[in-house]
């Protein structure tokens, strides 16, 4: 897997090059509280239960390594450098960086937010020369459930303020855009209850109420209990097993991208978009991509733009959009500040 082998090529060389130097080891654990939820109530033999989701406390624990040269515009953003940064993301996400060389970033964070368990995790390592870059990357953002593998190989042209990008992207990824239910099960066939069966579920009449047992153990008292709270789960561990036996897919995709960037003091324009039209699936469940070209497009783009009016007075707008794989990813923040004397 490339995220194991993403540190490997600088120590063939580790004697020629100053790989670690201006690097940045950190970690970091941050612990809140966690949102309060509103209140949940189910009916149970003529009565109520409480059923409110109380939530542990929300954690953020990161540990990495990062060496990227700073833009203009960025500043040292406080005296440790934490590594859960909401506002690091957005350049960092540049396929050409501010330096020549290698650059680099892995980054392994722990998430609990309201009772959720999950991991982030990213690792690239990019060299970027005067007419070519290359740069693998491994991402695992299970808050969006995306994860794939990446190897991108471009020649580089400079005109002025614009870079110019062309070449082909390899890329390994989970089988997005199918879902096994669909061919497990086919709707009107047969019931819910008997599909509820094949899940491992079973159930019982008990004076007029259907009483659904997992594994000989009761868990819901009625038919919209068990629906509401259970089938839905059923399904989703399903097509998550299936999926798993799948693996991950191949596929190569041609890549084309564009760079601008322009820092003054007074203002900063930094844009930048990587379009890949044209893709060819090496595995049975590669993603199915539509007809037209336009269904087949996929992109990964942002903006910072940054103004000065006067002393007091200043604007920002800073904000990506990625879409890959029918997934569409995107943040963005805007505002102004102003300085009182």
């Amino acid at each position: 897997m490339i995220k194991y082998l993403l540190f490997l090529i600088p120590f063939l060389s580790f004697s020629q090059i100053d790989f670690f130097k201006y690097s940045t080891i950190y970690t970091s654990m941050n612990v809140n509280t966690s949102m309060v939820e509103r209140q949940d109530y189910i009916s149970i033999d003529k009565g109520y239960e409480d059923v409110t989701q109380i939530n542990p406390f929300d954690y953020n624990l990161s540990i990495g390594i990062r060496k990227k040269a700073r833009f203009d515009y960025e500043k040292k953003l406080t005296t440790w450098y934490y590594g859960n940064e909401s506002n690091k993301s957005s350049s960092d996400d540049v396929l050409i960086g501010n330096s020549t060389g290698f650059e680099y970033l892995a980054n392994y964070s722990l998430v609990r937010n309201r009772g959720d368990i999950f991991t982030q995790q990213t690792y690239w390592l990019r060299y970027l020369g005067k007419r070519f870059v290359v740069k693998a990357q491994y991402i695992d953002n299970q808050r969006v459930e995306l994860r794939y593998n990446s190897a991108d190989a471009r020649l580089r042209i400079t005109k002025g303020n614009f870079d110019f990008t062309f070449g082909a992207v390899f890329r390994v990824h989970d089988p997005y855009g199918y879902t096994p239910i669909e061919d497990f099960w086919i709707a009107g066939e047969e019931s819910f209850s008997q599909l509820a069966e094949e899940f491992g579920y079973s159930s019982e009449l008990v004076n007029g109420r259907w009483h659904w047992y997992k594994n000989e153990e009761l868990i819901a008292t009625s038919n919209d209990e068990f629906y509401k709270h259970y089938f839905g789960q059923a399904i989703a561990d399903f097509n998550n097993r299936e999926l798993d036996k799948l693996g991950m897919q191949k596929e190569i995709s041609f890549v084309a991208g564009l760079s601008f960037y322009k820092y003054s003091p007074k203002y900063w324009i930094h844009i930048w978009a990587n379009l890949m039209p044209f893709h060819y699936g090496l595995d049975e469940y590669s993603y199915e991509y539509g007809d037209s070209a336009l269904e087949s497009l996929e992109w990964d783009s942002g903006a910072i733009l940054g103004l000065k009016v006067n002393k007091s007075l200043g604007f920002f707008i800073e904000g990506k959009h990625i879409y890959v794989w029918g997934k569409p990813i995107y943040e963005s923040k805007f505002g102004f500040n102003y300085l009182i004397f």
